[in-house]
């Protein structure tokens, strides 16, 4: 039996921001009636977690309707950088020096029931249907021929493959390759109508499927009618249809059978199942999927290979081949949405053209004004906090650059930069993995990964995608990441309305400005913001004619962005002159030519005074430099171009040690004391300090101070000398190697795309 009706979910695009932590103490002489309530409570509270908890694992997630919206405003507390287990997440070597794949691992040849390594990689779905019928159907869970017909050619002209159960099985447990875009039929019951109705169709298309078949219902009427032994074999003998086990009478719940019923019903149908068709049956399908571990283990000694659940989800997130998942059949859109294989451990990717300079170009398609930009060389920023997207191109050097994916929190005042999934950004080579209720609500969608000038698209498996080591399975070589809202496009086609919505990403029917990212016909990195306010579709629709192969959904409305060398080109308002949302995500982009032409100059003065406008550098110039020869020096109250080029200096110094921050500008900018208090870390021990002297006459090297306290009040050339010894020290602000490389021989067939 299927299981009960889904209901329809209501999903929220914000969720309450829970308060923070606060210290509890227990009065020190409760009464003891006051005790044993709040144990009560306590127990009675553990009791109803752990029920909802199980009801969620059984029925609240990944089914039909039940899919949770994507978490756009969710609260977090601390922007620390950690793994998985809560320690410090170390830096990526070079991932110039991993130039091929990993070897093939091997399954765990001590338990015959683990999945292979790479099968955890590939989405392949399988499908769950039951009885199919003409005309009305009697339950709720019937599919009509003329519903399977048209499944069945969304199949096809999706590119998939149906594949046999034993391929699926050769595939999970030794990691043997499938074609492209794979998929399971699966037919549960025995119901009459599967041999009259579905068995022609699946002749028709030519289709493999599997047939469970409780052995006690073949060729008996009940309330439905079911097919006979000798039509069972005569649909296996066509070659297209596997007969495998499902028990003898179907009992609702194995987990509630005795031991001796529970052993009969299992045995037995396997033992008659070989007698009538002559062959092994290694195949099993638990009714209503519900099994534990001594189901499991009788399952196990009856000598079945598999057995498979009513779990939702593609059979690579399967925990062991005793548990393998199925999506309904109302979920075959999200299913092929995502069914997409490795093939020997490879990824799809495209290999980009970076040689290609930065061009703009202005558009208005289907009357739908955009801008786009395409080509160069692109990274990301994960950035400490939420910026401009102006001041993370400023601050990178980069050519141009636009708001990147989802983050937490997106309220305007808000600071956090914790991201909606995993990311890695070549700002900081930090992997940071999803936060577990992020990941459950983001599960298929985009991930992007960026390697050495290509990239790949992926459906995002939080249980095989969310540490470093598992990425680097997929893309040793990778330098940047992050799970995208949805797919707009796939091998230049535009997702439809249904597909869209099965992302279940509750802010794409609203019109709004868009944000795109993703790859054209020439192979060169395109990203683009719309200026009209629009519905996901409708960009979806319009992107193919702009020649575009793949893209993603970026994060819309408030937080989009683009800048183009200094000019914002569109922003989240109505005008340019009103800033987008700042954000803590960005792509930078940059034209490779134009780097070499002009690098960044590596000169720590030089790169203070181009911190700042145009207009003011030469003044700051002159400032800086009276500094360094003991001619001048900043001091309390100062403010202007000077004290904010040294700001910018040590916030770059600050990042670079992933440090926070030590001067983020208020309303009105900050001041040489406060400057001065931030310097204090990059100074020699205290007795070198000349600005720290109390005592007139005191000599210290030779020198003698000053007679007044300044303590916290200058920066002398001393003290501008730190500044600049640090900044000296840091690595090129530029995320991009900028080598311009030539026309590589591209050893992948460019025809397939991920």
């Amino acid at each position: 039996m299927p299981p009960r009706q889904p209901q329809p979910s209501r999903h929220s695009s914000r969720r309450a921001v829970p308060p923070r932590a606060s210290g509890y103490r227990h009065p020190a002489a409760s009464p003891r009636p006051r005790r044993f309530l709040l144990l009560l409570i306590v127990l009675i509270g553990l009791m109803a977690g752990a029920a909802i908890a199980w009801w969620g694992a059984s029925w609240g997630v990944g089914r039909l309707g039940d899919r949770p919206a994507i978490v756009e405003s969710e609260s977090a507390d601390s922007t620390a950088i950690v793994d998985s287990e809560g320690g410090p997440v170390a830096a990526i070597s070079d991932p110039a020096d991993t130039t091929t794949l990993s070897p093939l691992p091997v399954a765990n040849p001590a338990d015959p029931y683990a999945l292979h390594p790479w099968a955890k990689q590939s989405y392949v779905p399988a499908i769950m249907y039951h009885d199919v019928v003409v005309g009305t159907k009697q339950v709720w869970f019937d599919h009509t021929l003329a519903d399977l017909r048209r499944d069945f050619e969304a199949i096809r002209a999706a590119g998939a493959t149906p594949i046999s159960i034993d391929a699926l099985y050769d595939h999970l447990r030794n990691g043997t390759n499938l074609p492209e875009k794979p998929i399971l039929l699966t037919f549960d019951d025995a119901y009459l109508g599967q041999y009259e109705n579905a068995y022609p169709l699946l002749q028709e298309f030519n289709y493999p499927a599997a047939f469970y078949i409780q052995t006690g219902f073949v060729g008996v009427p009940t309330s439905k009618d079911h097919f006979t032994w000798d039509q069972m074999r005569e649909m296996e003998a066509s070659g297209l249809v596997t007969m495998a086990a499902h028990t003898i009478n179907h009992p609702e719940d194995l987990r509630l059978l005795d031991d001796e019923k529970l052993h009969r019903e299992v045995f037995e149908s396997k033992r008659v199942l070989e007698e009538q068709l002559g062959h092994p049956v290694l195949q099993f399908a638990y009714p209503s999927g519900n099994r534990d571990e001594r189901v499991m283990q009788v399952v196990k000694d009856a000598g079945f290979a598999m057995a498979i659940t009513m779990d939702s989800g593609y059979v690579g997130q399967s925990p062991n081949l005793l548990e393998v998942r199925r999506f309904n059949q109302f979920r075959l859109t999200e299913a092929l949405i995502g069914t997409r294989t490795v093939p020997r451990g490879e990824l799809h990717t495209y290999d980009l053209d970076v040689t290609a300079p930065v061009t703009l170009s202005e558009e208005t398609v289907d009357n739908v004004h955009l801008f786009a930009m395409r080509g160069g060389r692109a990274a990301t920023v994960h950035a400490d906090a939420r910026y401009n997207v102006g001041t993370l191109i400023d601050r990178y050097h980069a050519t141009a650059g636009i708001n990147g994916s989802f983050f937490s929190l997106p309220w305007i005042y808000a600071s956090s930069n914790v991201m909606v999934g995993p990311v890695m950004a070549a700002n900081n080579h930090a992997f940071v993995p999803g936060r577990d209720r992020d990941n459950r609500a983001i599960r298929g969608r985009p991930l992007v990964l960026f390697g050495r000038d290509r990239l790949a698209f992926v459906p995002f498996h939080p249980d095989v995608m969310n540490t470093q080591a598992d990425i680097e399975q997929l893309m040793p070589d990778v330098t940047d990441l992050f799970v995208a809202g949805l797919w707009l496009v796939k091998d230049g086609e535009a997702l439809s309305l249904s597909e869209l919505e099965s992302f279940n990403l509750s802010s794409a029917a609203e019109a709004r400005p868009r944000v795109f990212f993703g790859v054209d016909e020439d192979n060169q990195i395109i990203v683009g913001v719309t200026d009209t306010h629009i519905y996901s579709l409708k960009l979806a629709q319009i992107l193919p004619k702009l020649g575009v192969r793949e893209a993603v959904l970026l994060d819309s409305g408030f937080s989009s962005s683009l800048v183009y060398e200094g000019e914002v080109l569109a922003t989240g308002h109505a005008t340019a002159e009103q800033p987008s949302r700042p954000v803590p995500h960005a792509i930078m982009l940059y034209d490779l030519y134009k780097l070499q032409l002009n690098p960044p100059d590596r000169d720590p003065l030089t790169r203070l005074v181009k911190a700042v406008p145009e207009e003011s550098q030469f003044a700051t110039q002159q400032v800086l430099q009276s500094i360094l020869a003991g001619r001048n020096t900043l001091e309390k109250g100062d403010r202007g171009a000077a004290v904010y080029a040294l700001q910018r200096g040590l916030e770059m110094v600050a990042i670079a040690q992933g440090e926070p921050n030590p001067l983020p500008s208020g309303a009105d900018g900050v001041y040489g004391n406060e400057v001065v208090a931030a310097i204090e870390p990059y100074l020699p021990a205290a007795p070198s300090r000349v600005w720290l002297a109390s005592t007139e006459g005191e000599t210290f090297e030779g020198e003698t101070l000053a007679a007044e306290p300044l303590r916290g009040t200058s920066i002398d050339g001393r003290a501008l000398r730190s500044v600049l010894n640090a900044v000296g020290e840091l690595p090129s602000p530029v995320l991009v190697d900028t080598d311009l490389p030539g026309r590589r021989e591209r050893s992948r067939d460019l025809s397939r795309n991920p």
